[in-house]
């Protein structure tokens, strides 16, 4: 079930708004949504809730017998290492075993060696996320950062907690593990979070779904019959739909999680607007970053040691992270090319001399090393992404078959909306809107613009012209 779907906007979310309102405190309204956000992962992966459900119940014992304060450091650690170490584990082998032995198969051939039929593993809707929770989970509370949970219930509410299940935000559990203990939804937060779910409804159906049909069209076609426009135009597209698809997706769960009272943290500001890859990276996919900071590059060294070792700790942080988006080496590149980017800035942060470059020039060479970085994102293999490079750049031979004009071969609608969306993304904010921010927030204005956004969004998703999230890959 997705957040896009008929049955869920239907159906799902008000039968679940109406039962929470009704629920008469916190610990009914969390056995609620408990209930709705199970039966939620159930509906598209009833084989996996088990798996789910043994997962938290480990690292609950963990945490509640395992790392108990009252034990000594050296078994506490061997708990918290344990539970880290199953769920590092699963994931390696839910997301990466086919991976590993479509690698590996083919060299063993090679050998006389041979390791038998292999039956692919079916992958869990959303494990990338759940494991990140998980082991957050563990952590947080090994060093005391968040409250433990009353019961096992609260535990697997953190978990299984709907709007952030599939795709994120990665939530830190001392992010919210007071808010599930205790919180309150006021009529303001009801209705900004009913308008930030609208927004992130319409961001998705009536942006990236029409410029997804423009992607498609490019990936279809074969390298040599692709003119140059025809490639640029393919990537500005994917660059506006995963950012209107993603972003869309992380202010509906924003959205939902505020109606309930939880305050999810941001995930996107403006990312296409960054200066630098460095800062980029500050603006997209921001839970993301703060993870992989906080669990990973802090407990490597960070910048804390030497400059080489800085490189070394910032390329494992991002070949890491690439390697988690997906099992494909397209995705290790695509993290090796970001941390390329990353240790470059960081040493030329150290040069004596430092030329001064206009904002507006360092937004565009950020912009188009991100663009760029995204053709390797969405190649099915290194030679598609190094073709489709080639064919932007007007290297090799010019395709032997002419094409009709892009205005042609695309959907009018698709080029406006790829036009609207690099127009959203690519102005800079403005520091003084041009309606008083009292105003924007009054309860009339916040109903009023998040029905009319409901209602464009409502009549997109009914179109028919539909893509799931893209991140649900992940």
């Amino acid at each position: 079930m997705v957040f896009t779907a008929p049955i869920f906007l239907m159906f799902f979310l008000p039968v679940f708004i109406i039962f929470y309102i009704v629920a008469p405190n916190v610990r009914i309204k969390n056995i609620t949504t408990l209930a709705f956000s199970i039966f939620f992962f159930a509906w598209g992966e009833p084989v996996f809730i088990g798996y789910v459900l043994v997962g938290t119940a480990i690292d609950y014992l963990a945490i509640k017998v395992g790392c108990a304060p009252e034990r000594p450091t050296s078994q506490r650690r061997r708990a918290l290492v344990l539970a880290v170490t199953i769920n590092v584990a699963a994931l390696l082998y839910f997301k990466y075993a086919n991976f590993f032995m479509a690698e590996t198969t083919p060299l063993l051939a090679q050998a006389g060696w041979s390791l038998g039929e292999w039956r692919k593993i079916a992958l869990p809707l959303g494990i990338s996320f759940i494991t990140f929770h998980k082991i957050s989970f563990v952590v947080d509370l090994y060093k005391g950062r968040a409250p433990p949970p009353r019961n096992f219930l609260d535990a697997l509410l953190y978990i299984f907690l709907f709007p952030q299940l599939i795709a994120g935000p990665i939530v830190r559990y001392h992010d919210i593990g007071d808010q599930i203990i205790d919180r309150s939804s006021s009529a303001d937060d009801v209705l900004a979070g009913f308008q930030r779910f609208a927004m992130g409804l319409v961001k998705k159906v009536l942006i990236a779904d029409q410029v997804a049909v423009m992607v498609q069209s490019v990936a279809q076609t074969p390298s040599a019959d692709l003119p140059w426009e025809y490639a640029w135009l393919g990537a500005l597209a994917y660059t506006v739909q995963i950012y209107f698809d993603f972003s869309g997706y992380s202010d509906m769960a924003i959205g939902m999680a505020r109606m309930m009272g939880f305050r999810f943290p941001e995930n996107f500001n403006r990312p296409y607007t960054a200066t630098s890859v460095t800062d980029f990276w500050r603006r997209w996919h921001m839970t993301l970053s703060r993870w992989m900071h906080e669990y990973l590059y802090v407990p490597l060294g960070g910048n804390r040691a030497s400059l080489a070792r800085t490189f070394a700790n910032l390329w494992i942080v991002f070949l890491l992270s690439g390697f988690w988006h997906g099992a494909a080496w397209t995705f290790v590149a695509w993290g090796a090319f970001h941390g390329f980017f990353l240790s470059l800035e960081k040493a030329a942060a150290h040069f004596p001399w430092k030329p001064s470059i206009p904002a507006q020039a360092r937004q565009a060479a950020t912009f188009l090393i991100v663009l760029n970085g995204w053709v390797l994102f969405r190649a099915d293999s290194l030679s598609q992404a190094m073709s489709l490079w080639a064919r932007m750049y007007g290297l090799g031979p010019a395709p032997a078959t002419p094409q009709q004009p892009f205005w042609l071969m695309f959907e009018p609608q698709g080029l406006v909306c790829l036009v609207v969306g690099l127009v959203l993304g690519l102005a800079p904010s403005r520091r003084h809107p041009a309606l008083p921010p009292a105003l924007l927030a009054h309860p009339a204005v916040r109903l009023t613009t998040g029905g009319l956004l409901l209602t464009a969004g409502l009549a997109g998703a009914f179109s028919g012209n539909y893509s799931p999230f893209l991140y649900f890959r992940f």
